[in-house]
């Protein structure tokens, strides 16, 4: 327990997010060093679906059964899988302050934690319920990952996020998109009319809303404590640094 006031105090500033700013008491409990793979298990029971994500109850073909999904495979890593710490973020490509946070943070903590090896950050997009269109800029993106190419799709999205977010025709965009990166455009149309990844963005969406997720970006630092907002670099800068002089102190 000290170990997480510890945290929640040097991200205790203000913060700003897409929809309410809280978490459900007890998500802590449920995570680990080692990563989310007791999720889906021992969460609570979930409330309907939003009506602006309503796309997402439709049936997704081929979606393995529930005790065939590893959390841990979910989302996207980016870093060394054997880094001291963990963090899992939840963002919604509709969201004004996620795009912030991937223009304005990320980078950094990219060159300066991440690929350094102190790192292993879980991007995982889902979504809130704001934004209708983010249910197929969602799928865009996984289908971007079938191809390697997740990272490169997600800067698009946030980048010329107005050219999709309220638009009636966000297919076209994204399928622009798709072509823009080089995509294999067979493969890429097959995948998003087939809602070949439906079930990873159901699944995505079904994760952070069973931890309590209200607000976007939050950030699940694994072991420790949830924290939300497009928080600036040194408050993130402050929370790594702690943990990994705590962690190197717990190390044999």
């Amino acid at each position: 327990m000290i170990r997480i006031i510890v945290l929640l105090s040097l991200v205790a500033v203000t913060a700003s997010g897409c929809a309410e700013d809280s978490t459900a008491d007890g998500a802590v409990a449920r995570l680990t060093t080692r990563g989310a793979g007791e999720l889906l298990s021992s969460a609570p029971p979930v409330a309907p679906l939003a009506p602006g994500i309503a796309a997402l109850s439709r049936p997704a073909p081929n979606a393995p059964g529930t005790d065939e999904v590893d959390p841990d495979d979910m989302g996207a890593d980016f870093g060394d899988p054997d880094a001291p710490v963990r963090i899992m973020e939840f963002f919604d490509y509709g969201c004004g302050f996620c795009r912030q946070f991937h223009a304005e943070t990320l980078p950094s903590l990219m060159d300066e934690y991440i690929d350094e090896g102190k790192v292993l950050w879980k991007s995982v997009p889902f979504v809130i319920g704001n934004w209708a269109n983010s249910v197929p800029a969602s799928l865009s993106a996984e289908c971007a990952n079938d191809q390697g190419r997740y990272a490169d799709m997600t800067e698009l999205l946030f980048s010329r996020q107005s050219d999709w977010k309220q638009g009636s025709e966000p297919e076209a965009v994204l399928e622009g998109f798709a072509e823009e990166l080089g995509l294999d455009m067979d493969r890429y149309r097959s995948c998003f009319s087939g809602d070949e990844f439906l079930w990873r963005v159901q699944t995505h969406t079904t994760m952070a809303r069973q931890l309590g997720v209200r607000s976007t970006p939050t950030f699940f630092l694994i072991g420790y404590g949830p924290f939300s907002g497009a928080l600036p670099l040194d408050v993130f800068r402050n929370v790594i640094d702690t943990v990994l002089v705590q962690e190197a102190a717990n190390s044999p």
